[in-house]
């Protein structure tokens, strides 16, 4: 298997790129094989965050987004993780297993490679092109709480990160060494079993106050605190000319995330935050 290195320097020459266009059909047919098998198993789920962005705004991708995001309640996430796994069609990546480098989903396919910043490649496998699966977990209603449960989360993050990720350390060497040793000798599964207890320990179900608990607060905001009503329902909304399921509440829940998210952003904004390469097997 060829390492990160490999496929970043010269070498990634004798790989064959994938088109950006080639890239979102791809991604567009694995929503369509998840959206059917959801559907199938009556497994609900949601475009979210940037993706329900675009299927609003612009009834596709945004122009400069280069992935697809989507949503599922807690009880739903892990039936989709327990029967997914023997459709066959494409492959799927679970949240707490040893391998996964991720606090959620990936569905990728695998007759490509995807080379994501920072992953430490020698150790983890290869994913290839993916849609994510973000798990909306119950938060609790208390919202000072609910900060301080955050704040914990996102620092098992961190160590659940430096188990896995490259890690050059730049000040601190001697102190980060020891905690980079600590991090990979107790490894990936241990620190995501720690991060996943803190994510589920409201119910879903009993609980008011819903939330995506991976630890990205846009706006260095605690966005990821939505009321449970926004979800009790779906509707179907167009992207890229076809229609997936939506939750009911999207207006507030982007807004929640986002402010005034039909407005444009500057143009200096309008770019990916994702570092990808991404390769077609040989």
């Amino acid at each position: 298997m060829k390492t990160m290195d490999d496929i970043t320097d010269s070498n990634a020459q004798h790989l064959p790129p994938l088109s950006p266009t080639e890239e979102r059909q791809i991604m567009i047919d694995i929503l369509d094989d998840v959206t059917n098998f959801c559907d199938t198993h009556r497994i609900t789920y949601y475009l979210a965050f940037g993706t329900l962005i675009g299927a609003i705004r612009h009834k596709g991708f945004i122009p400069w987004d280069d992935d697809i995001d989507i949503a599922m309640p807690r009880p739903d996430f892990e039936r989709f993780a327990a029967l997914y796994s023997s459709n066959g069609k494409y492959k799927l990546m679970a949240q707490g297993t040893p391998q996964c480098v991720y606090v959620y989903h990936k569905v990728y396919d695998e007759r490509t490679i995807k080379v994501e910043e920072g992953i430490d490649y020698s150790r983890f496998p290869y994913l290839g092109v993916d849609i994510d699966i973000f798990p909306l977990d119950g938060q609790s209603s208390n919202f000072k709480q609910f900060k301080h449960d955050t704040n914990r989360r996102n620092r098992l993050f961190t160590l659940f990160s430096l188990s896995h990720n490259k890690v050059r350390f730049r000040h601190h060497k001697v102190a980060g060494a020891i905690l980079l040793w600590i991090c990979r000798t107790l490894g990936n599964g241990f620190w995501g079993k720690i991060y996943l207890k803190n994510a589920t320990k409201y119910s879903f179900d009993k609980s008011s106050v819903v939330g995506d608990c991976s630890p990205y607060p846009y706006k260095n905001t605690y966005c990821a605190y939505y009321r449970k009503e926004l979800f009790n329902d779906r509707i179907q909304v167009p992207f890229e000319g076809k229609n997936y399921w939506a939750p009911i509440g999207y207006d507030e829940f982007l807004r929640d995330c986002y402010g005034d998210y039909m407005q444009l952003p500057p143009i200096e904004k309008q770019v990916t935050h994702h570092r990808n390469k991404t390769y077609w097997k040989e």
